[in-house]
Order: C-alpha cells, then sequence, then structure tokens
C-alpha cells in the first residue's frame, strides 16, 4: 500500500497520513511533485512531453508532464521528484539542477472506475533544462508509451485548443514561462524611427535579445521571416503572410485597419495597438482646431496675409458648451475631460456601455449609438475619434448630419470614413453646421479637385494630429513596447492585446 502525508493548503504535512485509495475517496490533501524538462534548439525553447501508456487507468494515451508522481509519506518534494525522474525517465539529476516555478492547488470531484473521486493536490512544479534525444531516455513501460519534444509556444497552443489528447493544465505550462523566457534568443523589429535614448530603452527591457533598427521603406523578406516580436507598423499588413516566427506585433497606431483580417497572423500571434499614446498629441490638436474655428481666426489669418486690417464680428463662446464625443477610447476621453476643464458639458458615445463606472464623474452621461439621433440635435460640439471598420461606416450619415444645429462644429480625427463626405459638404456650403475641423478625409489624401477644399468655415490637417509629430508620442510608444517586453519576458500577459475579431484592444 502507497500512503501519502495529509498537508495543509501550503503543502506542509499535519503530522496523519491516509492511504492514497482513501485520500481520494475522501477527498484529503496530499502533495505531488511536477518536472518539466527542457532544451534550447536554435534560440528556442522545447519542452518534453510523456507519452502515456495505453494502458493507464487514467488517461491512456495522453500527452502528459514530463514527470510527476504522488509523494509518499515522510518524503519531501524534491527527493520525490528526483525519484520520480529515475523511475520514469532513467535521469539521475541532482537537486540544484530543478528550478523552483511555483505552487499549485488542485481541486477535482467525480467519478473514476464507478466510484467516488476527489483528488486535492498541492503540486510544486520544477523546471529542468535537459538537453537529450528522446530515444536517449530509459522509459517506464508500464507507465509510458514514448516522449516527445515540442516547442514551446507551439505546445501552449495546442493544449490551449485541445488539439492532441492531453491531461495537462494550461495555468501549470504558463507557470514556466519566466523560466522559458529567460533563455529565449528572439529576433525584435522595430520599424519607427526611435531615437539613440529610445533605443537604449528598449535594450535594456529585453536584455540579450537581438534588435533590428530600420525603419518601414528598408524591411527585407529575411528581416520579416525571423522576426518574434515586431513594434510600429508594416509598409502593408499583408507583409505579415512572410512573419512565419511573429509572436506578437505591437502597432503604432491605436488603430488596426487591415491587421485584423483572417490568415494574416501566423497561427498563436498576437496584436496589440499604441492605445493611450496619442491622447494628449490628438486632444491638443482638436482643442487648437476648435478655437480656430470659433473665434474666426482663419479668417483673421487670411486677413493678415492681405494686410487687412478689418474686424469679422461677433465670435463664438465654448464655455457651456454642449459636448458630444462619439469614440470613447483614449483620445475621446482626453479630449472630453480638456473640455470639462474649459466649462464645457460633455456626453460620451461608446460601442458598449456595461456599467455605471463607464462614465467618469465630470461626464453629463455615457450612451450606446443607438441614442446618437437623440443627442446630436443638442451638441454645439461633435468630436469623432473612431476606428476604420464597418461598424463605424457613415456614423455621421447625412440623415444624422441633417439633425445637427447651425450652431454646430464638428471634430474628426479617427478615420474619414466615420463621416459621408459629400453630405458634410453640402452641409458647410450651405451653412447648415457652423463649422468643422477634418484631420483626416474620405478619401485620403483628398483629392486636388475635391469641393471640401473650397468649403467654408472648414479646416483640413493632412492627417498629422498623431504620427510623430509630437515627439511625446513616440515616447509613450516605445514606453508601452518597453513595458510589453518585460511583461513578455517575465511570463505575463502583454497589454492592449487588440481582438481580431472587433478590432478594438480587449
Amino acid at each position: 500500500m502507497e500512503y501519502l502525508d495529509i498537508v495543509d493548503e501550503n503543502g506542509v504535512p499535519t503530522g496523519k497520513t491516509a492511504e492514497r485509495t482513501a485520500a481520494h475517496k475522501q477527498g484529503l490533501r496530499h502533495r505531488t511533485s511536477h518536472v518539466w524538462i527542457l532544451r534550447e534548439r536554435a534560440g528556442k525553447v522545447e519542452v518534453l512531453l510523456q507519452k502515456r501508456s495505453q494502458n493507464k487507468d487514467s488517461f491512456p494515451g495522453c500527452y502528459d508532464i514530463s514527470s510527476a508522481g504522488h509523494i509518499p509519506a515522510g518524503v519531501d518534494f524534491i527527493p520525490s521528484a528526483l525519484r520520480e525522474l529515475k523511475e520514469e525517465l532513467g535521469c539521475s539529476v541532482s537537486e540544484n539542477e530543478l528550478i523552483y516555478c511555483g505552487q499549485r492547488r488542485f481541486f477535482y470531484d467525480g467519478v473514476f472506475h464507478g466510484k467516488e473521486f476527489h483528488d486535492r493536490q498541492v503540486s510544486n512544479v520544477y523546471a529542468l533544462w535537459l538537453d537529450r534525444r528522446p530515444e536517449d531516455f530509459v522509459l517506464q513501460k508500464e507507465e509510458l508509451e514514448e516522449v516527445l519534444w515540442f516547442e514551446f509556444e507551439s505546445c501552449l497552443r495546442l493544449v490551449e485548443k485541445n488539439e492532441i489528447p492531453h491531461c495537462i493544465y494550461l495555468e501549470e505550462l504558463q507557470m514556466l514561462l519566466p523560466e522559458v523566457r529567460k533563455r529565449e534568443r528572439l529576433c525584435i523589429l522595430v520599424t519607427p524611427p526611435v531615437t539613440e535614448e529610445e533605443k537604449q530603452q528598449l535594450l535594456q527591457a529585453a536584455p540579450g535579445q537581438k534588435f533590428f533598427f530600420t525603419e518601414k521603406p528598408e524591411l527585407t523578406e529575411e528581416q520579416l521571416r525571423r522576426a518574434d516580436i515586431i513594434l510600429g507598423n508594416l509598409q502593408s499588413p499583408l507583409q505579415l503572410k512572410k512573419c512565419e516566427n511573429l509572436k506578437w506585433i505591437q502597432l503604432n497606431n491605436a488603430g488596426t485597419e487591415g491587421y485584423c483580417e483572417p490568415g494574416l497572423l501566423p497561427e498563436g500571434a498576437q496584436l496589440a495597438n499604441a492605445t493611450g499614446a496619442y491622447g494628449m498629441a490628438i486632444s491638443e490638436h482638436m482643442i487648437g482646431c476648435l478655437f480656430a474655428l470659433r473665434k474666426k481666426l482663419l479668417l483673421y489669418w487670411d486677413n493678415q496675409k492681405a494686410h487687412c486690417w478689418h474686424s469679422e464680428g461677433h465670435v463664438k463662446v465654448i464655455e457651456r458648451s454642449n459636448v458630444l464625443v462619439i469614440g470613447c477610447g483614449d483620445i475621446g476621453m482626453t479630449f472630453g475631460r480638456k473640455m470639462n476643464a474649459l466649462g464645457c458639458r460633455v456626453s460620451g458615445i461608446r460601442r458598449r456601455v456595461s456599467k455605471k463606472s463607464d462614465c467618469p464623474e465630470w461626464m453629463e452621461g455615457m450612451y450606446g449609438m443607438d441614442s446618437l439621433e437623440e443627442l446630436l440635435p443638442k451638441a454645439d460640439i461633435v468630436a469623432m475619434s473612431l476606428p476604420g471598420n464597418a461598424s463605424t461606416y457613415h456614423v455621421l450619415s447625412r440623415e444624422r448630419i441633417a439633425l445637427l444645429s447651425e450652431n454646430a462644429v464638428v471634430l474628426n480625427v479617427g478615420r474619414g470614413t466615420a463621416i459621408d463626405t459629400d453630405a458634410l459638404a453640402d452641409a458647410l456650403y450651405v451653412g447648415k453646421i457652423a463649422g468643422a475641423a477634418l484631420d483626416v478625409t474620405d478619401p485620403e489624401p483628398l483629392p486636388a479637385d475635391h469641393q471640401l477644399w473650397n468649403a467654408p468655415n472648414l479646416l483640413i490637417t493632412p492627417h498629422v494630429s498623431g504620427g510623430f509629430s509630437l515627439p511625446e508620442t513616440l515616447e509613450k510608444i516605445v514606453g508601452l513596447f518597453a513595458d510589453n517586453l518585460e511583461r513578455y519576458f517575465a511570463g505575463q500577459p502583454i497589454e492592449n492585446l487588440v481582438n481580431l475579431q472587433t478590432g478594438y484592444r480587449e
């Protein structure tokens, strides 16, 4: 009979023991040791999986931990782990070769072979770096059918998607990530024009990794093929098809148009964006345009060039204005907060309003798109910062533009497709609205003969409110990427992940 120590939630023996069958029948907490064998190959990390014997009572023929077993009474975690390695795989290793990766608690209640089965485990998880061919392991034939090496990232995906028969818990594999990432030697491609100081920031965030600092026009197929991680947009999203080793890419935009198309990203690769980097730059651009329109500064600029000392009459007040922010991400919310500080009443429109906390104290209300027709007639300032996708196409349609008051000003810094361009032009020419400022247009660039160029009370800028025209923006983008590099190599989830189905940050 095999007796086990009954332990507390930290795996410390209580002084009581129980036979193994009784422990599982009664749900008594006991200990196990789990050892994951790893090796490096060509800068990548592989993990050894055992394939359980077809004769096993539980999970026959399934892939499992490299080596694992219950800890007998009176034995500690590490001695038990060393014994299992020797018995199952013929591996004789020293205690100091086992790298502790954490402790995991496991609870299971069910029926096994027609009998009640209650499993309460406290497991110490270890990594062991050991480079051996599968045929060099001496297998315990009654327990194991074979052992196989899997590239670690591939193993994660296979387990997560249950694409192989296994009895592995994904969260336990993830416990190995910090140790795995220490040994990885990855190629990191940086496409924005970073400064020397920013280069050093990235190098310090991922020491020992291979960086390629290059601007988009200079990218080669070999660089794309070798890239494991990318910071920055590519010349075309279609270039992702050449990035066969890609683990994740962080765009230098908040928008993700073209990068979420099915089949572009390699299987398992993740997409992140630069949400949070543009709020300061773009919100100030919007405020500058708003003041230029409301205070007739464009007219006075023309007068200055004509050497004309002439009053253009009354101007509009901005304080006490009703501001409607359509698109309440970082850009929209930063703009809204600043407008509130100027004494405006601010309301917001977003895709989903799920909880009261979606509406900050300084905002009058947060609404869904179904409230747009109700809110537009009340708005003095309509500020749009929407991404370009099917759901945002012509959000400001001809019918909705017709709802605006003659005092209304439209600001658009998101994507030009969010506005019916012809309808907006018509409204400006007949004075249906007071003015507009567009940093984005549809089409873009705006053709030289387009009617918008000569529309009254219109300020057009060539998609420059974001970009890198403000140095602080690139600083923020690099900072986000550096933080994500540190998170990645620590085995933590990266931030600003994008849902490939919606194109929005998760």
